[in-house]
């Protein structure tokens, strides 16, 4: 009420009934929250009835009651909410808040889970809205108030490095298609990698900035804030990885072979890996070599190759199932190359060609004959058959189909894939 500066907000809890327990008795539950102006800034926090305003830019209220309504007074602005802050309860919260208000909270919010919950709400939501665009073949553009709100987050030097991370962190691939009702793989992946791709192009001076000023040129340091440095400086590079800059090329070849820890070195890798230029093919040469004495690391090299999203991967998958590091009958050999491939990377696996599909069924055949635990394991990918695009869909039921076929199929195995068709 901007006449009487007064703002009510209400609270409501709910909490579905279990077995041997229809009626839930409701929660105390600790909802700490804080109001913003226009301008980022904390407005006070006066209840109804308080002579003064609480001393703290937030305070906890207690909900206790199914429903009750707090009334602030004394608000020269209209409050936007800042609500569960410090994630105060183990709650989800439904609320009707605007792609604006979110954009506002990601680049303003003192506090910084609620900054890190707001941005993720907001890149979800326009992930979302991209992924229908591109199905309908439409074009994609990225709203200015998000590339604004990521662009004051890189910016803030204020900001707890760790928080940073997390907070310029898209939402993964496997988190986007558990939101969808139908999922799309292909458009999943390449909307979410043209949001990253255009951050990276917008904001390509800020990333370079921050890279630069989170190296460290001293010896390697073990303590939270060299390795807060760190992962700030590695994933810049990762974005800026994702642009044809000779620069940004030789900055990470650089490091790949600078390194004096193994978290450089892969960070330098993992976007060489995935990018088609000549550096490629002599990085990797060259871990293997440093490394091939080191059976997990050499399973990480496997892992590294088996989810590069250039094209040829399965080529490249099917190609190191020869080389002489790997041993379809040591599990982690096969979690690392064949696993990696059909649960990390879904953009290659789940193609509308379906030969990631005959890829896995293939190698879960020939593997469940020796040993059937891990084959069981390999099944994961196929089991959700039912929640993918029908042309993915049926391809998926087929090869189940195949493997139920078997003569000699493990019980492991049949129990498995027979109940994924129930």
């Amino acid at each position: 009420d901007p006449a009487a500066q007064t703002y009510a907000l209400t609270l409501k809890q709910t909490c579905p009934p279990t077995p041997g327990q229809d009626h839930k008795e409701p929660f105390h539950i600790p909802f700490a929250l804080g109001l913003l102006d226009g301008e980022g800034k904390e407005l006070p926090l006066r209840l109804d009835k308080e002579e003064k305003p609480h001393p703290d830019s937030t305070r906890v209220l207690s909900l206790c009651q199914p429903s009750e309504t707090y009334r602030f007074v004394g608000l020269p602005a209209r409050p936007l909410l800042s609500g569960l802050r410090g994630f105060s309860a183990p709650v989800q919260v439904e609320r009707t808040c605007s792609d604006e208000d979110l954009a506002f909270l990601m680049a303003h919010d003192s506090d910084e889970f609620n900054r890190w919950e707001a941005g993720q709400r907001l890149c979800g939501r326009i992930l979302q809205n991209l992924v229908e665009k591109h199905q309908h073949k439409e074009e994609l553009v990225l709203p200015e108030m998000f590339i604004s709100a990521f662009a004051g987050i890189l910016g803030d030097p204020s900001l707890d490095k760790r928080l940073a991370v997390e907070a310029l962190t898209l939402p993964a691939e496997e988190y986007l298609a558990q939101q969808a009702k139908v999922i799309d793989p292909g458009a999943i992946h390449e909307t979410r990698l043209f949001m990253a791709r255009t951050l990276a192009a917008r904001l390509r001076d800020s990333f370079l900035s921050v890279l630069q000023k989170n190296t460290d040129s001293g010896p390697y340091a073990k303590d939270p804030q060299a390795i807060s440095r760190r992962k700030l400086k590695n994933k810049c590079l990762r974005y800026l990885m994702l642009l044809a800059d000779e620069q940004v090329r030789e900055l990470c070849q650089s490091q790949f072979r600078a390194a004096d820890n193994m978290t450089d070195q892969v960070a330098a890798l993992v976007p060489l890996a995935n990018a088609d230029v000549p550096e490629r093919e002599p990085a990797l040469a060259e871990y293997y070599q440093q490394w091939q004495q080191e059976t997990l690391v050499v399973d990480k090299w496997f892992a590294i190759q088996a989810t590069s999203r250039l094209p040829g991967t399965l080529a490249s998958v099917k190609a190191l199932m020869e080389h002489p590091a790997f041993d379809a009958k040591n599990p982690n050999k096969v979690r690392s190359l064949i696993g990696a491939f059909c649960q990390a990377n879904p953009y290659h696996f789940h193609q509308i060609s379906g030969e990631g599909y005959q890829f896995l069924t293939d190698q879960l055949l020939r593997i469940d004959s020796f040993n059937p635990h891990i084959a069981a394991r390999l099944f994961t990918p196929l089991s959700q058959w039912r929640n993918y695009t029908p042309d993915r869909s049926a391809k998926m039921k087929e090869q189940i189909e195949r493997i139920l076929a078997k003569p000699d199929l493990s019980k492991n195995v049949s129990e498995i894939a027979s109940k994924s068709l129930k």
